[in-house]
């Protein structure tokens, strides 16, 4: 299925985030009023930026080494051209976004230079107030490191600062308690608490689920017996 969307509503990171979660490989097409750009997707990493005239010179390449020989590339220079045109992609606000899994095939050998997580944290430290508060405006939510946060912590190049952050949340802990432990910034908390969500490091915690011990039912059925009794 096709993803859509405009880059006003959707930032790169919520964009970035689908197509990690899922491993996606596409095409994400982002058309702004004064660039079109093609961004190739290995299981949800990005492997290579490509400007385009028409987007729909784009899908007359379906096997990415012919991708590399109209751009005339080779190999082991596709990280030197991701480095220069990340800037670009990402300095886009304005414009419309669109990605179309499955399309591109890839060689066995083209694999991601830079993982995923590490561009998500750095956008998030540029967040705004308004987007961080899509999903961090409530200073009593509580959240608990994910299975695993490990392997994609070591990812995301965190910052000393973000490393701090991270060993303090721990399924207790609300945003505000971090806030005023840490005396750091609120957006800045908010900022690195997005980041955290967005690659998988840490989730919600889950309220746990009540279960009705043997206790309870016990008492219960003591209370229906009585009732009978007195009939």
């Amino acid at each position: 299925m096709a993803i859509t969307g405009s880059l006003e509503t959707f930032n790169f990171i919520d964009i970035f985030q689908i197509l990690k979660k899922d491993k996606k490989d596409g095409i994400l097409v982002v058309e702004a009023p004064s660039k079109k750009l093609a961004v190739y997707f290995k299981g949800g990493d990005i492997i290579y930026i490509r400007d385009v005239v028409k987007v729909f010179y784009i899908y007359l390449d379906l096997d990415f080494n012919q991708v590399l020989k109209k751009e005339n590339i080779e190999k082991e220079d596709l990280y030197q051209y991701l480095v220069s045109r990340l800037p670009i992609l990402l300095a886009l606000k304005k414009g419309k976004f669109s990605f179309t899994p499955g399309f591109i095939k890839y060689p066995p050998d083209i694999n991601p230079l830079i993982p995923l997580e590490k561009i998500m944290m750095y956008l998030s430290r540029q967040l705004s107030q308004e987007e961080v508060d899509r999903k961090i405006s409530d200073m009593r939510l509580i959240f608990e490191k994910s299975e695993n946060w490990t392997e994609i912590a070591k990812k995301a190049h965190l910052t000393d600062v973000e490393k701090k952050i991270l060993a303090l949340i721990d399924g207790t802990r609300t945003v505000e308690d971090i806030m005023n432990e840490t005396k750091i910034n609120k957006l800045t908390l908010q900022r690195i608490l997005y980041g955290f969500l967005a690659t998988g490091i840490i989730q919600r915690k889950r309220p746990k689920k009540r279960k009705i011990g043997f206790d309870l039912t016990k008492a219960l059925l003591q209370k229906i017996i009585a009732k009978i009794k007195g009939l």
